[in-house]
Formats: structure tokens, sequence, C-alpha cells
């Protein structure tokens, strides 16, 4: 489970300095985890509306190309799946 910490650690640093500049690309990102519920509450998800959330965030500026940076840092992981929706 260190791992998924580590990557959380990341995933915060990357998006708390964040900031492309104001545009029209608002963006609400979120990464689901699939597989077992024991494994997904050791790694620290949290059950939402539709499934079990490990990292959710969202930017007013460049949210595309957030995602793309998200997605990269999350490619190793099999069981987490990257959602992007335009706001």
């Amino acid at each position: 489970m260190k791992e998924y910490q580590t990557l959380r650690n990341k995933l915060e640093i990357l998006c708390s300095n964040w900031d492309k500049g104001q545009g029209l690309d608002a963006s609400h990102i979120q990464i689901k985890m699939i597989g077992d519920w024991r494994k997904k509450k050791k790694a620290g998800c949290k059950k939402g509306y539709n499934g079990w959330i490990f990292f959710s965030t969202s930017t007013n500026s460049a949210g595309y190309d957030l995602y793309e940076e998200i997605n990269k840092l999350t490619s190793d992981f099999d069981d987490l799946m990257v959602t992007e929706r335009q706001l």
C-alpha cells in the first residue's frame, strides 16, 4: 500500500502546483479503483455514488492537460481508472 500513498502524494503536489492560467478548459478529474473492496479501503479510497474514489480534483485551467499528466502518473497501476469531465 506504500506505492499508493506515494502516488497520492505525487498527485496532490501536481494538482496544488497546477496553474496554466485561466481558460475555458475547466474539468473535474476522478481516479476510481477497481477490485477488492478491502484493498480499496487499505489504499485510502472513499466510497462515492459511482464507485470507490482514490483521488479527485478539479481545475479551471488546462483541464485536459492535467488529465493527461495524471494519466501518465497512474499508468503503472492496472486497478486505477482515470476519468475527466468538462465543466
